[in-house]
């Protein structure tokens, strides 16, 4: 490993190779270190250089993974497996390359800080809206790769939608140069489409032309205590009714994680002293006022019984502090000393709740002693579910083998998909299998072999075979 990334490194600039103990920063997800080790650190600042490293490593065969802010959450950014790998990181290729206000779009480098973008598209009276939590660490570049999702996708669709150009260096190192701007191209297949959402497992995302939307000047927000987790389709549709395309965002809270979350943070303000088993929190947003709208959808919903109290935020302050609430319902900080399970469920929104019910369900009987935390974007049907278990129990991998197998089954009995947002990585590489046709993940294997055939990009993630 030392004399290949010494090799690289009299091929490079000072600083674009580093050794593996200069890696090791890099090899840490939210899981843990990687047990696979680490060949060499590449960290290029130009496409250039990009596509002479990976004609490089394609010349010699050797793999690399592609890595953006490594904030996934499906080991999908390091070497897994027992296939060594050098780490592809482009966090120096961080810069915006312009923004056209008349036409609404941002052309930035692969390495650029979602949250950076946000800022720079506001200052210009525009919204860059792919937006999670890990704004402020996360890449465009793996907002891309993975087909983000997030907060705003019931207003502006995924990050898919927000791509109207893509240059992307190929695993032979030939660059594909299809960074247009245009909303509409009808030339022939729309490659774009094909590197969008493949994990790096395809080639590497160099630079991407966004497109961008009127920032809304009005944001209001409200909590409310749901009376029962039946009534879910009650509020989409009153809230589809009442508001319409204002809705931006509508989110889905658990008691559980509330509690926990004022319990860490004592800065966080209760909203309400109801102690309900599930709480809503939705957001309109728009260029003109909102208030009126919110406040009218506040009382039918009471008067409905579909809520049974709530609150209406009357200050920034106030508003920042509902969402913060939501940001900390991230499970995993609460449950050290268990195992998590994990899905990242896609169901029809109609049948949220019938999904969770039965999911609870299937953890308690057949994983004794855990503790089932689900999370949902409410309006565009995603459901962060996972079951903590304990690992000392009697018979744990047999258990949550049993487990991940039922509840996979159930979102597929729902029409769902088990990768709704978080990507496929290595984590559920395996699992996908059983909910797609045979002829589509065929296709897909045969796309992997047409441009990356020696299974040199990414391996280990999104597609096996």
């Amino acid at each position: 490993m030392i004399e290949l990334s010494q090799k690289l490194m009299s091929e490079f600039a000072e600083g674009v190779i580093l050794p593996p103990n200069d890696a090791k920063q890099f090899t840490y997800d939210i899981y843990g270190f990687s047990d696979t080790p680490c060949l060499f650190l590449a960290r290029p600042t130009s496409t250039e250089e990009v596509s002479k490293l990976l004609k490089f490593c394609h010349a010699k065969a050797i793999p690399l993974v592609p890595q953006g802010g490594n904030t996934n959450v499906c080991r999908m950014a390091i070497p897994t497996g027992t296939t060594q790998a050098g780490i592809l990181s482009l966090a120096r290729m961080n810069r915006i390359e312009g923004l056209d206000v008349e036409a609404a779009t941002v052309t930035v480098q692969a390495g650029c800080v979602i949250q950076t973008v946000q800022d720079a598209a506001l200052d210009e009276g525009l919204l860059f809206a792919p937006d999670w939590g890990a704004r402020g660490s996360a890449t465009v570049g793996g907002a891309v790769s993975t087909n983000g999702g997030g907060l705003n996708v019931l207003r502006y669709g995924t990050t898919r939608e927000q791509v109207l150009g893509l240059e992307v260096v190929l695993p032979d190192g030939r660059v594909w140069n299809g960074l247009r701007s245009l909303t509409k191209d009808n030339s022939g297949y729309d490659l774009k489409h094909l590197f969008i959402g493949a994990e790096g497992s395809l080639g590497v995302i160099t630079r991407i032309v966004f497109r961008l939307h009127s920032a809304p000047t009005f944001h209001r927000s409200m909590m409310v205590a749901l009376s029962d987790l039946t009534r879910l389709t009650d509020l989409m549709g009153l809230a589809r009714r009442k508001a319409g395309r204002l809705l931006s965002a509508v989110e889905l809270l658990p008691s559980l994680g509330m509690k926990m979350a004022f319990n860490r943070y004592p800065a966080l303000k209760r909203p309400f002293e109801t102690d309900a088993p599930w709480c809503v929190l939705i957001r309109l947003s728009d260029t003109g006022e909102v208030e009126n709208t919110l406040l009218e959808l506040f009382e039918e919903g009471l008067v409905h019984g579909i809520f049974t109290d709530g609150v209406l935020a009357q200050s920034v302050a106030q508003e920042r502090n509902l969402w913060e609430i939501r940001e900390q319902m991230m499970p995993h900080q609460y449950f050290p000393d268990r195992e998590m399970l994990k899905w990242d469920v896609s169901v029809p929104v109609s049948r949220i709740a019938n999904f969770i019910s039965q999911a609870d369900d299937l953890v308690r009987s057949n994983c004794p002693g855990a503790i089932p935390y689900a999370v949902s974007h409410l309006g565009d049907g995603n459901v962060h579910y996972s079951a903590f278990a304990n690992p000392a129990e009697p018979g744990f991998a047999e258990m949550k083998q049993r487990t991940l197998q039922l509840i996979d089954e159930l979102v597929w009995s729902f029409g769902g998909s088990v990768v709704a947002e978080h990507g496929v990585g290595s984590l559920f590489i395996d699992r996908i299998r059983g909910q797609k046709p045979g002829v589509e993940y065929e296709l897909q294997q045969a796309l992997k072999r047409l441009l990356d055939p020696a299974n040199l990009m990414n391996p280990g993630k999104l597609i096996s075979g």
